[in-house]
């Protein structure tokens, strides 16, 4: 089963320099191209570049981190996913302060720093749902 083009090099934009690691995981773990293509669908369908947008952007990624707790193997992906959480409230928090009156200055700090979060959560996503994969084909 080939993994779709498209999906991939949108992953890879959307994860930047963890493209080629994702890009692997993709390809090796074919099965799980259609929970990361809804994934990448919502994210993608939210990307409006104001609060409201943003508000949803920080809600799909709310889903990923839910996701990346539940399946923790161990500590280190625990703590992991506690501060992707953290950090999406403080995003969520300064979103919210973000107005009509609001910079374009500030609302692009905040975006930015959304899209650097929203690569981390979906490439640390991908790769918890290629060891998902990798153990149910283990039978483990």
């Amino acid at each position: 089963m080939a993994v779709n083009r498209n999906l991939v090099r949108t992953v890879m934009t959307i994860v930047g320099t963890a493209g080629p690691v994702v890009a692997t995981y993709l390809r090796e773990h074919p099965e799980i191209a259609q929970e990361v293509q809804a994934t990448v669908t919502k994210l993608l369908r939210r990307r409006s570049s104001g609060p409201a947008g943003m508000r949803q952007t920080i809600e799909v990624l709310r889903e990923q981190v839910a996701y990346l707790a539940d399946s923790a193997d161990d500590g280190t992906e625990t703590v992991r996913a506690q501060d992707w959480s953290r950090r999406l409230d403080n995003l969520d928090h300064a979103v919210a302060m973000l107005h009509d009156t609001a910079s374009r200055r500030e609302v692009k700090v905040v975006r930015q720093r959304l899209h650097a979060l929203r690569g981390e959560i979906l490439a640390a996503f991908v790769a918890e749902q290629a060891d998902d994969a990798e153990q149910r084909r283990l039978g483990r």
